[in-house]
């Protein structure tokens, strides 16, 4: 307890009361019933009440002598003032008293409760991105992650997320990979983006999984702000390298169809008599729509039999392509109609088959469509060397 006998009690009164008076803080003397004996300035601003008002009225907050607590003060005007309080025993006019100190912390508050708003706010964007995101500190740790990232560790079989989490070392997982990851050209390219010798690094890796080999784009990019790092976020483009993948292969196979269809025009030209040639240059699928739809079926029954043979490893049965070319050619079948036909069989198959099995169907109609192709210009050459009479398909 704080007494102030030591001077004469007015003195010491008086002392105190201008000391308090102009302190910067709020203060408020209560007796021991917690009635108002007296408040300063500070208080009266900080509650926005007139002292009249509150003198001789009940403080209405528990007091614990010694301890620091924060309360929370309702304005008149329905606003609320944060402020610390402390308590001190006092002897005030005779009797025992309670010195309570108010420092007005709302500012304090209300910036604290702004930034984690702020903080909020930033994740809740980062978790609105699906790419996955990691944010960086300038030592390579991970200071903050978005659900996304957090998912594809799942997805890859992580169970422990706090590996993958903040606080975790990226680069030293960087590092750590072997030869021929990419991890230590990505960390290369990281330093640099830190460094200011990149403004920014992309790289693009092979990450094999349980849904098996999938690609993706990294990109990093400094972070912007008083803290240095970086904020790199990784994007899935198996999709976009899969169809570059079957789009370099389609155009092989166009290249090959264009040299195989020139060949099979010249001998087309001189298997067939002149009058012939000019009456069949409409595509099979105009000039007769029944033995088209007949060829794509049996174009069809190939394909799903090579795609068996596929899966149970097993030889595919070549007679049946052999006829079948053997057939186009009694109908004066071209390139232009073979490549149709297995279109068509791809479109009808795309509607209702996985990605996965697609691409099966585009390898095996790929290795058909060739060796049927040969089997057709091979017809042409025979009946050109007359070792077969043409016949017409009935």
């Amino acid at each position: 307890m704080i007494s102030i006998e030591t001077q004469p009690r007015s003195t010491a009164e008086d002392n105190l009361r201008a000391i308090v008076s102009h302190d910067a803080d709020g203060t408020i003397i209560v007796d021991s019933s917690g009635t108002v004996r007296f408040l300063n300035s500070a208080a009266e601003k900080l509650l926005d009440r007139h002292g009249a008002e509150l003198h001789g009225q009940i403080f209405g907050f528990p007091l614990v002598v010694g301890e620091r607590a924060e309360v929370e003060v309702l304005r008149p005007n329905g606003e609320f003032a944060v402020a610390e309080m402390r308590v001190l025993s006092i002897v005030w006019e005779g009797q025992d008293a309670l010195l309570i100190t108010l420092r007005d912390v709302t500012f304090e508050r209300q910036a604290e409760a702004a930034l984690r708003e702020a903080e909020a706010f930033s994740i809740a964007i980062l978790n609105s991105l699906t790419s996955e995101i990691v944010v960086l500190d300038k030592q390579g740790k991970i200071v903050a992650v978005n659900e996304a990232w957090l998912e594809f560790g799942r997805q890859n079989g992580v169970t422990d997320l706090a590996s993958i989490g903040v606080g975790a070392d990226y680069f030293a997982v960087c590092a750590a990979s072997g030869p021929g990851t990419g991890g230590p050209e990505a960390l290369q390219g990281l330093q640099a983006v830190l460094t200011g010798q990149l403004a920014e690094f992309t790289y693009e890796y092979p990450c094999p999984g349980p849904q098996g080999m999938r690609w993706f784009a990294l990109r990093a990019v400094p972070l912007r702000g008083e803290r240095q790092g970086l904020v790199i976020a990784h994007n899935d483009i198996t999709a976009q390298r899969r169809a570059a993948q079957i789009a370099a292969e389609a155009e092989m196979l166009r290249e090959q169809v264009r040299q195989m269809e020139r060949e099979l025009v010249s001998v087309e030209a001189i298997s067939r008599p002149d009058e012939m040639v000019r009456s069949l240059l409409a595509p099979l699928r105009q000039r007769d729509p029944e033995r088209f739809q007949k060829g794509l079926s049996r174009y069809g029954e190939l394909l799903e039999a090579a795609l068996a043979s596929r899966v149970h490893r097993t030889p595919a049965p070549s007679r049946p392509l052999r006829e079948l070319g053997e057939w186009l050619g009694t109908i004066w079948a071209a390139p232009r109609d073979l490549i149709d036909i297995h279109l068509q069989a791809m479109r009808e198959r795309s509607q209702h088959n996985p990605p996965k099995k697609l691409q099966a169907y585009f390898e095996e109609g790929r290795l058909i469509l060739l060796e049927l192709m040969g089997h057709l210009a091979s017809y042409y050459r025979s009946i050109a060397a007359g070792e077969l009479p043409f016949r017409d398909s009935e």
